[in-house]
This record gives structure tokens, C-alpha cells and sequence, in this order.
């Protein structure tokens, strides 16, 4: 096949060696087994040929397996010398006509043997590559950068992770071995028709050859149909996944139909592109047979002068069209073989493209120092300068020339209308995105030269909808110190207003969560994430919107626990409810992606601009204005 041929699909291909050199020995040996079916499966009409000429032309076993073509000499030489000598008085029609077809059942149990190896191997060379190869890509999953996911399709992701992931390796196993397997099945028969009657060979070859064309026209075709299937069923992927995540939703509004609708369509674009694919692989089926046929029926139609002249035997001709006829059956699925071979090469690039993929957040191999620490320590202030930022190219500046500096052990509040800019600027601080231009420093270092770990243990957060993993609390707890001591465990529990909770739960630390966090209540699943941060013990603190979804008596709870979390740390707060930041160092006001007023609450509200606005519209009154600090 000449896609086998292409740079790019050996380039491909030479990427998996790393994850296939551990079952290198596996593989090796299920070609060798695979490449021995094949060529056992030639020797059927050999068998068939010393049969008739046995029992028609009475020649003698030992002599027929003398005259077999040379390239089973190997195989028959070691059999012929455990016989008896051609003129021996043992050989008798009666006695050596059962011996024919026992050895043909004899080679077929050793055919069966070697295939069931094969099978074998493959599969221990399949799961250890899709093993590897599913861990290498679950490492680039966990380091893709939030701004990977905002642009990308859940259905799409899980597409590539886990069928793209399936369908390359079977393509180097399944597919290879059935390759190995069919080569080997044509060369033998191609010899076996050589050695039986060069002349009708070529002519079958000939015939054979004019398959190539339709093969090579209906390629790209097939590579195109094969790549807007991948696509749509990534797209039935994503049905499926806002199917159970989003299910309360659909409930609730009654979107069934709604949804049905979208997803019968995406059903009919797949069944659109699986006729077209049918349509295509139904023409070249009955194509390949039609070939057959005129195949055979021309050998027929000369192989009788031969038979007449003398020039070939009954068996000898038996054993001709048995060949041509097992032959045309491996030919005549090339067309089913291309196709799978197209769909794991398309499977593989998408999973290499993948890898490929530049990540927009770069972190220095090598911890960056100040003072001879290695975990880097914040002494003075963080420092945004002239911070700009877009979530593309061709999206709107989100924040516009951001100065700020938060000094160490400060808490500083952002407030503002939705939009404003504010959980994007916590995001930059968490480097979860860098900006488009400005610098955040960590003293006098810029923060995208602290390397992973340093950044790990700098900052922590708290966000208004914290993601808890399936497992127990212990679990949950650990993720962020997995050296705690249970005691530890304990006083981040106690610090975060969950110990009395836990303690009271059916097997306490150990107790399930269950999927994230659904048998916790919204304010038990925030304490639980303040428990985490406490844990981790940053010396940087995020709080987005932490308390913004909760019931009063649930916001009082979780309050308090943030204020032990924010006790002498430096915290960037995000704040919905006024109210709980009026004690804040510094109170920062943003609009469209500017600051448009800072101070302290009682500062602020005494100059009467937007964050007194924002003040009386939230309360309905109006606070009295205390004096500015001098």
C-alpha cells in the first residue's frame, strides 16, 4: 500500500519505538509466528496436488515431495528422510493416499498453533504500547494550560485520549499482523503458482495487478471520509459528556427535546458519512471480484491446452486454481485492510499533534533563588506592572495596563461588576495564564521564572466552585501535602470549621466524598477546599468568590474559616458581598479592565465615587463617611 510508503507515516510510526522497545521481543516473535501462517496457509494446494497425483497418477509419496517447488524444500526435506525409499514395496496406493490429507490436518494444527502465538504476542505488545501511550498523553493532559481547554471540546478531548489512543495501537498490532500474515499468505502462493505453471502465473499476476488502480483512486477518498468520522464522533462524544454533567440543567428546563434534536443531528451527519463510506467500499468489493473471476476464468480457459499437451498434471492443475482462488482472497480485502491502516494513521497523528502542541505557559526547568531559599519566599511585595491581557488574538483586551502592588502579609479585595477583570487578574497572580504584556514580580523576580514547584508552594486558592476528586476526605486533604501527619489532617480540618463534621461521619477521614463531592453540602465542599489550602500552608492566598454561593448560615461558617486561612498571609481576595472584605487592607475597584479606585473601605466610601455606588446599591443605605486616614 502506498500510504505505508509516505515519510510521514514512517516518521509516524518511528515516534512509537520508545513505547515499543520494552516488547520488542514480543513483537519480534508475533511476525515471525504471523509471517509462518502465511506461509503455511500456502501449502494447502500443495497437499492437494500430491493427493491426486497419489491417487490418480499413482506416484509415490516420496517422490512427489522430491518434486515440490524449492522454497518447501526446507520444510519437506526432514519429513521426506523419515519415509521409506521411493521403490520400496510399502508404498501402496491404499497406504499412502490417507497419509496426504492427514499431513494437510497436520499443517493445519501446527497453522492453528502458530496463529493462536501470534494472537499472543500481539496482544501483549497492544496492551503494553496502549499502556504507555495512555500514560504519556494523561502527563500532557495534566500540563495542558487552562487556555488549552477553553478553546477545546470535551468530546473531543476524551476522543483523542481514549478511541484516538485505542485505534493507533491496534493499527501497529492488529492491523501489522494481519498484513504480516496476508504478505506471506501471497508470496507463498505467488511462488506455488510460479513453480506450478509460470505461464498461467503471469497471467493471474497480470490480472491481479489492474486491483492496484481502483486502490489507488479510492485513497484519498477513504483518508477524507476516515477524518470526518473521527470528527464526528468526537462530536458525539461531547453530547454524551454535557449529557451527565449537565443533567440537573436539563432537568430542570425540560431540554430533552431540545437536546435529543442536537444530537439526532449529529447521528445523521455520522450515518451520511458511514454510507458514503459504504458506498465507496461497495464498489470496490464487487470490483475485486469481478477481477477474480475473469482471474480464474481465463486460467481455465488456457490451463486446459496445458493439461491437454501434457504440460501440467491433473494435480498439478488442481493445485494451481486452489491457489489462485486463496490468493485472490487476501488481495480482495486490501481494499478493508487500507482503510483500517488510513484510520490508525489518522488516529496516530492526532495523538503526536497533540503531544506536539505548544503550551502558552513555559516553566524554567531550574528553580529560580532569592536568598539562597529554594522554596522561593515572598519578603516584600507582589508587583503587577502595566498588566495587559486577551483571551485570543482576536478577542478584546480584558484588562488594559494593570499597576498594583499587594505587600506581604496584606489582604487586598478586588471588587467590581461581572466583567470587570477581576477573577482574570487572580488567575495571572496563580499564573493559570500569562499576561500579553507586563510583568507580575514576586519581589524583584518575575513570576513565570519560578519553575513548577516553586509556584506550587507560593500560592494556593479558594474558587467559588472548588473541584473535589472521587475518594475520601483523607484523599482530598493529602492531594495538596501527601507527608501530613493524621494530626495535621485534623487542625486543617479544625482550622477550615470541619473537624465536628468529619468526626461525625460513618468512617470519618476515610469517608467517600463520592463523585465531585456530591454527597458534601456547597459549604462542607468549601471548607473541605479551605482545609486544603491550609494544609499546603502558602505563604499567597487567592479567595475568588468563595462565599458568593452560599446560604447565610453556610457563609458564616466558611468565613470563618477563611479568616484563619488569611490570617499573616498575603491574600488577593474576590468579593461578590461587600461586606466581607470591609476590613481589607486595600479595597481596589475595576471596571472594564482598569483600576479606577483604591483605599480602604472607609476611604472609599468617603470619596463617594463607584465603590460607594456599588456600596449603597448593594446595602439600599447609607453608611456614614468615616474620616480618611492620614
Amino acid at each position: 500500500m502506498s500510504l505505508s510508503s509516505s515519510p510521514s507515516f514512517i516518521y509516524s510510526y518511528r515516534r512509537l519505538w520508545p513505547l515499543l522497545r520494552p516488547s520488542l521481543g514480543y513483537f519480534a516473535l508475533g511476525l515471525l509466528c504471523a509471517a509462518l501462517v502465511g506461509f503455511f496457509e500456502a501449502l494447502t494446494p500443495l497437499g492437494i496436488k500430491l493427493y491426486l497425483e497419489g491417487v490418480i497418477e499413482h506416484h509415490t509419496l516420496p517422490t512427489m515431495l522430491q518434486e515440490l517447488p524449492r522454497w518447501v524444500q526446507p520444510v519437506v526435506k526432514p519429513l521426506t528422510a523419515l519415509l521409506p525409499a521411493a521403490n520400496s514395496t510399502v508404498w501402496q496406493i491404499t497406504q499412502q493416499a490417507w497419509l496426504i490429507p492427514a499431513g494437510i490436518v497436520g499443517f493445519t494444527l501446527v497453522q492453528g498453533g502458530f496463529h493462536y502465538a501470534a494472537t499472543l504476542f500481539n496482544a501483549l505488545v497492544n496492551v503494553n504500547l496502549n499502556a504507555a501511550l495512555r500514560h504519556q498523553l494523561y502527563q500532557t493532559l495534566l500540563h495542558k494550560e487552562p487556555a488549552y481547554f477553553d478553546q477545546s471540546h470535551t468530546g473531543e478531548i476524551l476522543q483523542r485520549y481514549s478511541g484516538d489512543v485505542d485505534q493507533a495501537t491496534s493499527g501497529l498490532t492488529d492491523q501489522l499482523k494481519t498484513a504480516v500474515v496476508r504478505a506471506f499468505t501471497v508470496l507463498g502462493l505467488a511462488l506455488t503458482l510460479l513453480s506450478l505453471s509460470w505461464k498461467l502465473a503471469l497471467l493471474a499476476l497480470l490480472v491481479l495487478s489492474s486491483i492496484i488502480v481502483p486502490l489507488q483512486t479510492s485513497r484519498r477518498y477513504v483518508k477524507r471520509i476516515n477524518e470526518e468520522a473521527i470528527l464526528s464522533s468526537a462530536e458525539l462524544s461531547t453530547h454524551y459528556t454535557e449529557a451527565l454533567q449537565g443533567n440537573r440543567i436539563i432537568h430542570t428546563f425540560q431540554l430533552q427535546g431540545f437536546k435529543i434534536q442536537q444530537f439526532w443531528g449529529s447521528v445523521r451527519r455520522q450515518r451520511r458519512i458511514g454510507l458514503r463510506m459504504a458506498r465507496l467500499m461497495g464498489l470496490l468489493t464487487p470490483f475485486m471480484h469481478v477481477i477474480a473471476g475473469l482471474g480464474i476464468g481465463l486460467v481455465l480457459f488456457f490451463g486446459t491446452e496445458l493439461i491437454q499437451s501434457g504440460e501440467m498434471s491433473t494435480g498439478g492443475f488442481a493445485a494451481f486454481i486452489t491457489s489462485l482462488i486463496l490468493l485472490y482472497t487476501p488481495i480482495k480485502s486490501l481494499g478493508h485492510l487500507s482503510t483500517q491502516v488510513q484510520l490508525a494513521y489518522l488516529a496516530l497523528q492526532r495523538v503526536f499533534a497533540l503531544q506536539d502542541t505548544p503550551s502558552q505557559l513555559v516553566f524554567p526547568p531550574t528553580p529560580a533563588t532569592n536568598a539562597d531559599t529554594p522554596p522561593f519566599e515572598l519578603k516584600h511585595a507582589l508587583r503587577l506592572e502595566n498588566l495587559h491581557f486577551q483571551y485570543g488574538p482576536h478577542l478584546p483586551e480584558v484588562l488594559k495596563g494593570i499597576n498594583l502592588t499587594i505587600p506581604k502579609g496584606h489582604t487586598v479585595a478586588l471588587v467590581g461588576a461581572s466583567g470587570s477583570g477581576k477573577s482574570t487578574l487572580a488567575h495571572l497572580v496563580l499564573r493559570l495564564y500569562d499576561p500579553t504584556a507586563g510583568t507580575l514580580w514576586v519581589d524583584e523576580t518575575p513570576l513565570h521564572q519560578l519553575n513548577r514547584q516553586q509556584l506550587g508552594h507560593l500560592c494556593s486558592a479558594v474558587f467559588q466552585d472548588n473541584f473535589i476528586f472521587v475518594g475520601s476526605v483523607e484523599d482530598n486533604l493529602r492531594l495538596t501535602n501527601p507527608t501530613a501527619t493524621e494530626d495535621e489532617l485534623w487542625a486543617a480540618l479544625e482550622g477550615a470549621h470541619l473537624k465536628t463534621f468529619v468526626q461525625h461521619l460513618p468512617q470519618g477521614l476515610a469517608t467517600a466524598v463520592g463523585e465531585r463531592g456530591v454527597l458534601l453540602s456547597g459549604g462542607q465542599k468549601q471548607r473541605l477546599a479551605i482545609a486544603r489550602a491550609l494544609l499546603r500552608n502558602t505563604e499567597v492566598v487567592v479567595l475568588d468568590e468563595a462565599t458568593s454561593a452560599l446560604d447565610n448560615q453556610s457563609e458564616k461558617m466558611v468565613q470563618q474559616a477563611l479568616e484563619t486561612l488569611m490570617a499573616e498571609r498575603t491574600v488577593l481576595v474576590i468579593a461578590h458581598r461587600l461586606s466581607t472584605i470591609t476590613h481589607a487592607d486595600t479595597i481596589v475597584v475595576m471596571e472594564e479592565g482598569l483600576i479606577v479606585e483604591q483605599g480602604t473601605h472607609s476611604q472609599l466610601l468617603a470619596a463617594g465615587g463607584a465603590y460607594a455606588a456599588l456600596y449603597q446599591a448593594q446595602f439600599k443605605v447609607k453608611e456614614p463617611a468615616e474620616a480618611p486616614h492620614a
